[in-house]
């Protein structure tokens, strides 16, 4: 591949994630609506295939800059699941620490850096999430590149004694970047203090969200992206502050609409149901609460034996992770319960859980969240959740009611609309569903209403504007920093 230059005068973005375009989930498609922002100046990189590092200029096809060695992609990929996804999310008891993954977990992130440096001229990057936390540094230290962070997981409240360490090292590299995004409040607070506790050579200021440097001027080894193997003491001017976001990502409100009013597509579970149903889409993931969920439809339906017959649980709940223990573990222990509670209640002709057959297109997803009576969104922990931004959106002429865990990020968003579930305690849970069910019509529609409105308040274009202007030229960079510090704030808190 030949060295790709960057016009500086010229908006830009310069987008680095572990997944690229067309993968699942809400991440993808909004790094998709970024990089369109930035009319053809752009450039995206990510791993593609088994070991490929990828790269895609203007939006054109992807193209291969090099591979990378599956045992360090192994190692990386069992640092980031098996450790950092449940430190991240409180959850330390699922936690497994290695030596040689965290090494690995470095390496994936030298590489990948130095792979990029060596291909172009950027030195502005949007890094994205957990799997590359040490790209800032990294980038810092090869080009003094200038980079924004965004964290799509939650930052936890705290973390155990023999875990801060590696963290530590992980905030430290965050903390070379101009720009640390998060999606709620408690995630940014929960950041500061870590940082406050933890990481000496820097001071919290919780009042602005800002973080400021000890020292300003520091040398680091400077690698030549045109060089292999040449290091110079390269003089790295820091910046003297790390501002702080929260800036919640946004969902394409007219696109989900557009999909729930189509007539084109039929429900799912048009042939398989008789009955009004209770929808969840999630994986099997011990963040989600997915076995909390099903203890809480056994009580159900002890409490409610009437609704036997009238009502179904309906649910996405694929595999995840199943080559790391504790997912694997998980994902059968769920299937177990699914068959117990199904032969506790079930009859002949109807079972109280019903898995949604797969997979599904976007259009299907949307009518099937329009026709839902209840969309259950009840995880442990979570770092936002579209999955409840989708099924408001897909709202029409009968709405459905959103019973949402106050331990989800969007639940700064909607959760004031919402029938509060507690993931936590399965006979509450059933009481809340039994409620959101329940619920007068009227008294849905309003919620409905609400919960839309602070949907358009906070459409995907808001998210991806305000990036595109952190991390356009440096002109425009300046225009937005006294916008972009107050508006996050206001529109997770308002």
């Amino acid at each position: 591949m030949d060295f790709k230059p960057c016009d500086s005068k010229e908006s830009q973005m310069h987008i680095i994630s572990y997944r690229g375009p067309g993968m699942g989930g809400g991440v993808s498609p909004s790094l998709t609506r970024l990089e369109a922002s930035a009319n053809g100046n752009s450039s995206w990189w990510f791993m593609g295939g088994e070991n490929e590092v990828c790269a895609r200029f203007g939006g054109s096809e992807e193209e291969t800059i090099g591979d990378m060695a599956k045992e360090i992609i192994d190692g990386h990929y069992r640092y980031c699941n098996e450790f950092l996804w449940p430190i991240m999310h409180d959850l330390s008891e699922y936690a497994t620490y290695s030596g040689a993954h965290r090494h690995a977990y470095e390496k994936f992130n030298r590489i990948f850096a130095r792979k990029i440096s060596r291909y172009t001229s950027a030195t502005n990057f949007f890094v994205q999430d957990y799997q590359l936390a040490l790209m800032p540094l990294q980038l810092k230290r090869l080009c003094n590149a200038d980079t924004a962070v965004f964290w799509h997981i939650p930052w936890p409240k705290s973390v155990p004694q023999e875990f801060v360490e590696p963290i530590v090292d992980i905030t430290r590299s965050m903390l070379s970047a101009q720009y640390v995004g998060f999606h709620t409040t408690e995630y940014a607070e929960n950041f500061l203090k870590f940082v406050e506790e933890h990481v000496p050579g820097f001071r919290a200021f919780p009042d602005n969200l800002t973080i400021a440097r000890d020292s300003v001027k520091t040398f680091s080894p400077y690698v030549h992206p045109f060089f292999d193997g040449k290091i110079d003491a390269y003089p790295v001017q820091s910046r003297s502050q790390t501002q702080v976001l929260v800036a919640p990502l946004g969902l394409d409100v007219t696109y989900w609409q557009n999909l729930s009013s189509s007539h084109k597509v039929g429900n799912p579970l048009s042939g398989a149901l008789k009955t009004d149903y209770i929808l969840s889409v999630d994986r099997a993931d011990y963040t989600k609460g997915v076995i909390p969920r099903l203890k809480s439809i056994a009580h159900f339906f002890d409490f409610y034996p009437e609704l036997k017959g009238k009502i179904t649980f309906a649910q996405i709940c694929g595999k995840s992770r199943m080559n790391i223990e504790a997912f694997a573990k998980y994902y059968w222990e769920t299937r177990s319960l699914v068959n117990s509670v199904n032969a506790q209640h079930g009859t002949d002709d109807w079972q109280p859980i019903v898995d949604v057959p797969g997979p599904l297109s976007p259009a299907e997803l949307a009518v099937l969240y329009r026709d839902a009576s209840v969309m259950l969104v009840n995880p442990v922990r979570d770092g936002l959740n579209l999955t409840a931004k989708e099924f408001v959106a897909c709202q029409s002429v009968r709405p459905g009611t959103l019973a949402l865990s106050p331990h989800a990020g969007v639940f700064d968003e909607l959760g004031a609309w919402s029938v509060k579930v507690n993931p936590k305690s399965p006979i509450e849970m059933s009481a809340a569903v039994h409620h959101a069910l329940m619920m007068p019509e009227e008294e849905r529609a309003a919620c409905v209403r609400r919960m839309k409105t602070r949907l358009h308040a906070n459409p995907l274009n808001v998210w991806v504007d305000t990036f595109t202007e952190l991390l356009g030229t440096q002109e425009s960079a300046e225009r937005a920093s006294g916008f972009v510090k107050t508006l996050p704030l206001s529109a997770a808190r308002g």
